[in-house]
């Protein structure tokens, strides 16, 4: 038995980070809460950086698996080096680990559930999001664009011997599709929990001003998107002169060049923990606005544990529909009704015991 398990990400584990860290962060609290050892997957340890005839590793991958795909030779080398080169990693790791936790399918890393299995290995998919649906996203096979290689992500995604979904839109899509996935939602890790029911205690306290909060991600480009189309929204339908828009974020710097002239909207860029803290305090309601993508927004549960009432448009509400606190709206004339009303303070989300059993015991089954 190896007790140990394998783990892979795009992102480091860190609460305190953005989206994709704080999920992996919070898989990371539920293995080490349940005593379960883990690694990280280090794609150098086999110091693997070049391979000859790897265009014949491209074609070995395609024709074994059956994947249909008409690639250059370029294209077709590179995809066999990478296919190679984790192959060979993972064929190292599974002397010692029996279980692959994989949640990184962004660009080459796609390979990893293929090389995992043809290695021996089991693997749980825990996609952040389905890739193929991301708008801007391209596939490594075809070089299609989304949503158009979505069954090559199913094809990917097949070779797990379980999934795990961050939203349950994602789980009804891929059963639809005949591959079973489970639902294992964000929830924050126990030092971000601390800190955002402190900001809860301090918000009872504290009187609402007319201060918008917009955040998001402005390195996902449906974030940096909809943030952008929200500030245009408010300097142009927003007549209130003393509402102020506050801008926050992880490289929301990158917004600054499309800014309108409009002293009411206040551009902060990235905050610290103590920054936020104070806007979260001081704030009428967070604002939350992405362009249709996959996954689910894990700001939305972490500002219900805060108190903090959202505003958040349709298609980026994934999850949290018919959640007192969370006041979607449908279009921009909905947004501007919404934005006069008196929002309701949300209720801080249970923990997700079921699912997290249920995660567990499928680790623990194909760890054995």
């Amino acid at each position: 038995m190896h007790d140990k398990v394998l783990r892979h990400s795009h992102f480091p584990s860190d609460p305190w980070g953005d989206g994709g860290s704080k999920r992996t962060a919070q898989i990371s609290e539920i293995l080490d809460n349940a005593g379960i050892l883990q690694e990280y997957y280090n794609p150098d340890i086999t110091q693997i950086y070049e391979k000859k005839f790897a265009a014949l590793e491209g074609l070995r991958l395609l024709n074994q698996h059956g994947i249909k795909s008409k690639l250059t030779k370029t294209a077709l080398t590179q995809l066999g080096f990478n296919y190679f080169k984790r192959e060979k990693t993972l064929e190292h790791y599974s002397k010692t680990h029996s279980l692959l936790l994989w949640e990184s399918s962004r660009q080459q890393n796609f390979l990893m559930s293929y090389a995992a299995r043809d290695t021996g290995m089991k693997v749980i998919g825990l996609p952040h999001n389905l890739e193929s649906l991301v708008r801007g996203q391209y596939s490594e096979f075809t070089g299609k664009a989304a949503p158009y290689w979505f069954q090559e992500e199913l094809q990917s995604l097949s070779q797990c011997n379980a999934l795990f979904t961050i939203s349950r839109e994602e789980q009804f899509i891929l059963k639809l599709f005949g591959l079973h996935a489970e639902f294992l939602p964000y929830f924050p890790p126990a030092p971000v929990r601390q800190y955002l029911l402190t900001i809860r205690e301090k918000r009872a306290n504290q009187q609402a001003g007319n201060q918008i909060f917009l955040m998001g991600t402005a390195g996902n480009k449906p974030t940096f998107d909809g943030m952008l189309n929200r500030i245009r929204f408010f300097h142009n339908e927003v007549k209130d002169k003393d509402a102020r828009l506050h801008v926050a974020g992880y490289l929301t710097e990158s917004l600054e060049a499309h800014l309108p002239a409009d002293e009411r909207i206040v551009l902060h860029g990235s905050l610290s923990n103590e920054q936020m803290e104070e806007m979260l305090i001081s704030c009428r309601f967070c604002w939350i606005h992405q362009n249709i993508s996959t996954g689910s927004l894990t700001k939305i549960p972490e500002l219900m544990m805060a108190g903090v009432p959202v505003l958040v448009n349709a298609d980026a509400a994934r999850n949290f529909y018919n959640v007192n606190g969370i006041r979607v709206y449908e279009n921009d004339d909905d947004c501007l009704n919404a934005m006069e009303e008196n929002l309701l303070i949300p209720e801080s989300p249970a923990q997700p015991l079921v699912h997290e059993r249920i995660f567990l015991k499928t680790v623990m089954e194909l760890v054995a």
